[in-house]
């Protein structure tokens, strides 16, 4: 009987993301039809921006839900998120630099290779990375010599 509430609760959560992810691909073509009408475009690159990362969260939400159920204490993996989220950001904000003033010191030709399919993947692992980089371990009782017991 576990095993099959286990199954309906992971069903129910796909359709829900299902859901979620045909909205947000609706308000991405909304925002999109609204900057070829205004030509303001910030908003629709600022959107495609965050949608990604809001994907990944939603991939590593079950995950994290059952870290969170775990009873040790909370950490941070450091390394994980320095080598792979930081480079995975850097990725997912590649459109919003053009607005910057860093803009100027960026190779124009990048934009073009990739264009937003390294924005949108880069987006999805940076909103995964940031779940799965908190982690739950045993702590270890140490003695008030230093020793651990």
């Amino acid at each position: 009987m576990k095993k099959f509430k286990l199954f309906a609760l992971y069903v129910g959560y796909v359709i829900f993301a299902a859901f979620v992810l045909d909205l947000v691909l609706y308000y991405e073509q909304v925002f999109m039809a609204e900057a070829k009408a205004t030509f303001e475009h910030f908003p629709a690159i600022l959107y495609s921006t965050l949608y990604p990362v809001s994907i990944g969260l939603l991939f590593g939400l079950p995950a994290f839900v059952q870290t969170c159920a775990a009873k040790e204490s909370w950490s941070f993996d450091w390394i994980k998120f320095i080598a792979f989220g930081i480079p995975a950001l850097m990725g997912s904000i590649l459109f919003l630099l053009y607005y910057s003033p860093a803009a100027e010191y960026l190779p124009a030709m990048s934009f073009f290779y990739y264009g937003s399919k390294l924005s949108s993947i880069c987006g999805i692992a940076f909103g995964y990375l940031v779940l799965s980089c908190w982690k739950k371990q045993a702590s270890i009782p140490v003695s008030t010599d230093g020793t651990v017991r």
